[in-house]
């Protein structure tokens, strides 16, 4: 027997989806990050032959935005909680349970964080194909190097595509190079910066808040692409 998949059907499920996507976000960190409209995203991807497609690939992307906002959140809130109070700082992570646990707390918030990180940019590029080169999209889907196969495609995308993944190969191959490659396929970097009991201001770490900041910047962008209807509900 098969099972069944979620889908939103309609204008309120989607506009239910995410009213309890934005409570879940408040709940968990103090507040919801607006920057995606999926409400108005849904009307406006109603009348295109790859709409529907279009929808769900962004509502993927938007879940995941969420919880990696959650990840950075909650790994920064350790970081404030326990380095105010002197706690991480100093001496060694073997020391006491309460710097093990929450060095570990750090590391786990911070390990999902990279990993979900370089997973929704593959999401987002996969995006932007089916958005403004959807002949290309199943080379791109198909591709193991995807980085370097959405490079190819975004070369050949108008001028206004191109100046939105400007600088995106760079940004990726970076991230690669520090954080993820090794995370994902070697023996892991992230511990040896995760269980170092000193400043966050001297610890590598501290690197992931400028990756999120250029990540957080292009889901504003993405979310200017589908306009913004929320005040219409």
């Amino acid at each position: 027997m098969e099972s069944e998949t979620f889908t939103l059907a309609s204008r309120d499920e989607v506009a239910r989806f995410e009213e309890l996507l934005e409570q879940y976000a408040s709940a968990r960190a103090q507040f919801p990050l607006k920057h995606i409209s999926l409400l108005s995203a849904f009307d406006q991807l109603q009348t295109g032959n790859d709409g529907g497609r279009i929808f769900s690939a962004l509502l993927d992307i938007q879940i995941n935005f969420v919880l990696l906002h959650l990840d950075s959140h909650s790994a920064g809130a350790i970081w404030n909680e326990k380095f105010s109070k002197g706690k991480l700082e100093g001496g060694s992570v073997l020391d006491s349970p309460a710097k093990f646990f929450g060095k570990m707390d750090i590391h786990r918030f911070n390990s999902s964080l990279v990993l979900r990180y370089r997973a929704l940019w593959d999401k987002i590029m996969g995006l932007i194909v089916m958005t403004w080169a959807p002949a290309e999209y199943e080379t791109f889907s198909g591709a193991k190097g995807k980085k370097r196969t959405f490079a190819k495609i975004a070369a050949k995308l108008d001028p206004a595509g191109k100046e939105l993944t400007k600088g995106l190969e760079e940004l990726l191959t970076n991230f690669d190079n520090q954080f993820r490659t090794s995370e994902a396929h070697g023996t892991g970097a992230l511990r040896k910066y995760s269980f170092k009991m000193e400043s966050m201001a001297n610890n590598p770490l501290i690197e992931l808040i400028g990756y999120w900041n250029a990540l957080n910047d292009f889901i504003v962008e993405i979310g200017k692409m589908f306009g913004d209807k929320r005040r219409e509900r």
